[in-house]
Order: structure tokens, then C-alpha cells, then sequence
């Protein structure tokens, strides 16, 4: 009976070939195939294969520079957003739903180890800075991790077994992302094993329907939560409470703040801010033209210099029209496991950009790049454990400096994230002081 109604959905879905091996399936794996079948439907399978039809052919909405935007360094924000902190209503959300594949390592991203004295993973030092976050705010700050059905399990159990890093238990919550399913190049689904459908992390446009159906959301809204961050787990230097873009975010009664850096080269794989008439949007890389990429001014520079890092804040108020949107699809090739082999597949993703749309007040900082942003992208080269530990190095250098009045040494150390937070008190103790013979420094 239950392969049958395998067959059946099988058939109804257009993929009758995803039954081979099907015999070969004891009744639970066969049980848990068809669970995973009904997750996806024909209108689903549709949409993938019109995405797949048009593939780049897709006309982009008319574009031009954006030229309205701030830049970051007002005191007066920082300390509005201070206080809004410390008043409880701030919280933030880190992407991570993705694997480590692209690094050479096995396992969820975060778990990565990027600081360069301590070797502290992506998901320690974010732990750690909302902790000493939540000690300069006098109250625990709430973070959620979203995860995939890929590598749930393995974060929750790394928190776990390294006791939260410091926070409490109740002050981390996890919740998952959807998946897609991948597709050949005829739009069809493929199998990773019998039984067992090829499917991928579905992007990060989805994040407040998760968040909405995990229960996280309705336990911010009861403790104040007013503005939300959002970062990817893969960038160490992203500050998961942002003092300034919080407080410019309520100075401007913004829907959305979207946190940029300068761009850098044309051929850097980052999205560019633009202005989509009356909005400000997002055009991914992959899809935009080699000569808007390489456009430039009288002057030499970037006819589009803003580069998108994924760094946002956003209102609590906006989430909810969040949910009524309606997200393309974007398409990325990549390559995935189909029984013994390692074949081409084209990936199915949701951005979180395209919730612009539907923001009726959004607003651009640009920020200094070597603060904000130092991704880690790759094995070797740009984007890769050696250009992170660099940045990172520099950052404390630029964070203990600024701190102390005092001239470094050209030496590696690493700076506690107390030092990135600093209370009235730390700011006391350090003025003045040289740098302590000590590779880690504590306050």
C-alpha cells in the first residue's frame, strides 16, 4: 500500500523516475521517502522548471545608483541604540543554515575555527560577543541560530557540549529553514540515494516564516523585541548588536536598515544596492551585466559602489508584511551527491534582499569595510582562513588603539570581545595603557 502511494505521488508529481530502488527500502525508509515527497507539490516543480526556462533571459526591474544613504560614525545613534539595548529590544538572528563543503571541512560553517591566537570557531566568537553585549546592557540579549534540516542536530549539540559558550541555555534558540529540492538540467528532481531525495539549504528569504513557525517570534514580540539583526555566520567581523545601525534605524523610523561596505572590484562575487524606483533593492551578482558591473564615473569610481554584506536590521512592525511576500526564485550551479557520483545540479534559493520590496521606509549605512567585513568564503586564497585571520588581527589592533590612545607593537594578538563592547569602567582601565606582553588579552 505505502509504495503504491508512492508510485502514485510519483506519478502526480511528474518524477516517476525517482522509484529506483524503491523495492530495495525497508518500509520505514519508504515511510520517511514519502513523508519527504508530500513536503513539495506541482506548483513547486513548476516554478523551478519556469526559473530553469528563463534562467539569466529574466528582465531585471529598471536600476539606477543609489545616491542617498548614510554613512556610519554618528555618536548620537550609538548611543540611542545603546539604550534601546539596554532596554531590551534588540535581538539577533545568524544564518547558518549552509555547510562548511567549500572550506574542505565537514559539518555546519560556524563550527570552523577563525581566530587566529585561540582558533575560536564562527559560533564562539558570535556567542561570546553577545555575551559581553548582554554584560554592557545589564540583561541576557536574545540570539537564534537558524539552521537546515542538514545541520541542525550538529549546532545544537556543538552549543551543547560547549555549554552555550557562556550564555545561558534560554538565551539561544534554534530554528530551521526550509529546503528545495535540486534539479538536473531538464528541471527534474534527483535522488541522493534511494529513498532519499537531493535537497539544499532553500536560501535565506524565508527567515520570518521559520522564525514565525518555530514560536520564536511570538516569544520576542512578548519580551519588546523591536529590532531585529541579521547576519550570516560566515562573516567573523559582523557585530551581532550593532549599536549605531539600531539607533539610526529607530532615528529613521526605517522597515529596514541595510548595513554596506564599499565595493572593492568588479568581479567580487557581492550584490549591488540600487535604487529600484521608489525602493531600494538588491541585484545579485550572478545576475547583473558585466557592464553595470564594471560602469564607473567620471572620477573613476564604481557607478555602483555599494556592496551588499547581508547585514540588516529590521523592524519588528515590517515582519509581519514580511510574511505576505511572494519570493523569487534565484538560481545557483552547484554539484551534489546522486548515489556514487558527484553530478552538476542547479540549486533553487529565496534572498532575503527581495523582502525590499516590501519595505516602505528602508535605509543604507555604509560603513567602513575593514570593521564590517571579512568573509570566509574559501579553502585558500581571497575570502579564506588566511585574508580572515588577517582582518581579524587588524580589527583588535584598530579596537585596542582606538581604546587605549596608546601605539602597538606589530604583533598578533587577539582582544577579548569585552574589548568590542567596552563598559564605562573598561574604557577607565585601559586609557593610557600599553599593550600587555600577553597574545590574548583580557580585560
Amino acid at each position: 500500500m505505502l509504495k503504491h502511494d508512492i508510485l502514485s505521488l510519483l506519478e502526480t508529481l511528474g518524477q516517476p523516475h525517482l522509484a529506483v530502488g524503491l523495492d530495495l527500502l525497508d518500509e520505514e525508509k519508504q515511510r520517511a521517502f514519502f513523508q519527504q515527497l508530500q513536503s513539495f507539490d506541482l506548483s513547486l516543480r513548476k516554478r523551478q522548471s519556469d526559473t530553469l526556462a528563463q534562467g539569466q533571459q529574466t528582465p531585471l526591474p529598471a536600476f539606477s545608483p543609489l545616491e542617498n544613504y548614510a554613512h556610519a560614525g554618528n555618536t548620537e545613534d550609538n548611543k540611542r541604540g545603546e539604550t534601546l539595548i539596554a532596554q531590551g529590544k534588540a535581538g539577533c538572528i545568524i544564518l547558518a543554515g549552509g555547510q562548511g563543503t567549500r572550506l574542505g571541512s565537514s559539518g555546519p560553517k560556524g563550527k570552523v575555527a577563525v581566530s587566529p591566537i585561540k582558533g575560536k570557531s564562527l559560533f564562539q566568537l558570535f556567542a561570546e560577543r553577545t555575551k559581553r553585549a548582554s554584560e554592557r546592557a545589564g540583561r541576557p540579549l536574545p540570539l537564534a541560530i537558524m539552521t537546515s534540516p542538514l545541520n541542525d542536530q550538529e549546532t545544537r549539540q556543538f552549543f551543547e557540549e560547549n555549554a552555550f559558550f557562556g550564555l545561558s541555555s534560554t538565551q539561544v534558540s534554534f530554528f530551521v529553514q526550509p529546503v528545495l529540492p535540486f534539479c538536473d538540467d531538464e528541471g527534474n528532481w534527483l535522488l541522493e540515494e534511494a529513498g532519499k531525495l537531493a535537497v539544499g539549504p532553500d536560501g535565506n528569504g524565508h527567515i520570518f516564516s521559520a522564525l514565525m513557525e518555530s514560536g520564536l517570534w511570538d516569544t520576542w514580540c512578548a519580551q519588546g523585541i523591536e529590532s531585529i539583526s541579521v547576519i550570516p555566520i560566515d562573516n567573523p567581523l559582523a557585530d551581532p548588536f550593532d549599536a549605531e545601525m539600531i539607533g539610526f534605524q529607530e532615528r529613521m523610523h526605517a522597515d529596514v536598515v541595510i548595513k554596506t561596505v564599499p565595493r572593492l572590484s568588479a568581479h567580487e562575487k557581492m550584490g549591488v544596492i540600487v535604487q529600484i524606483g521608489e525602493r531600494i533593492g538588491v541585484v545579485e551578482y550572478t545576475e547583473l551585466s558585466a557592464d553595470d558591473a564594471n560602469a564607473t564615473t567620471d572620477d573613476g569610481s564604481f557607478k555602483y559602489p555599494l556592496a551588499n554584506a547581508n547585514l540588516f536590521c529590521f523592524h519588528a512592525d515590517f515582519v509581519t508584511r514580511a510574511l505576505r511576500s511572494h519570493l523569487p526564485l534565484h538560481l545557483a550551479r552547484k554539484t551534489a551527491r546522486h548515489f556514487e557520483s558527484t553530478v552538476p545540479i542547479w540549486k533553487f534559493e529565496t534572498f532575503i534582499f527581495d523582502l525590499l520590496h516590501n519595505a516602505q521606509s528602508a535605509h543604507v549605512l555604509l560603513c567602513p569595510r575593514a570593521s564590517t567585513y571579512a568573509p570566509l568564503k574559501n579553502a585558500e586564497g581571497d575570502k579564506s582562513l588566511t585574508t580572515v585571520h588577517a582582518a581579524l588581527s587588524a580589527f583588535d589592533h584598530s579596537i585596542f588603539k582606538d581604546l587605549s590612545g596608546t601605539a602597538l607593537p606589530q604583533r598578533s594578538f587577539e582582544l577579548d570581545p569585552a574589548f568590542y563592547y567596552p563598559t564605562c569602567e573598561l574604557k577607565q582601565q585601559w586609557q593610557g595603557r600599553e599593550l600587555p606582553d600577553l597574545d590574548y588579552i583580557e580585560p
